[in-house]
């Protein structure tokens, strides 16, 4: 479906940002609880789809890492910007750019396989 070098790429990526994501979980559980649940989920789900990945290069999991991954960098952007509910950070630390890097990085490696479906 998609080279090793670009799988493992992104399998990389994939298991970076949740383990991004769960260092920080803590921090920002103090800060809303809501955040933080999201920050675990968001972790947990990046791990699991690296192992998923790792194991079955399948359309549906590229599908589910672009999405998550869409999701993370979006939530990150909103809340520097116009804010979440109960949540805005003024800061645009150096963990949440690397992250949001991260997860563009798995959404453009991602564009490939999940257009070799439609074809």
């Amino acid at each position: 479906m998609i080279g090793s070098t670009a799988r493992h790429i992104a399998i990389g990526a994939l298991a970076l940002t949740g383990i991004i994501h769960l260092i920080l979980a803590p921090e920002y559980m103090g800060e809303q609880a809501y955040i933080g649940l999201l920050f675990i989920a968001g972790g947990l789900s990046t791990i699991a789809l690296a192992a998923w990945l790792w194991l079955r290069d399948q359309a549906v999991a590229w599908l589910a890492a672009a999405v998550i991954c869409a999701g993370m960098a979006i939530g990150f952007v909103l809340s520097r910007t116009i804010g979440l509910p109960g949540f805005h950070e003024a800061e645009w630390e150096l963990s949440g750019v690397i992250s949001v890097l991260l997860e563009l990085t798995v959404i453009g490696i991602a564009i490939r396989p999940l257009s070799l479906q439609e074809a």
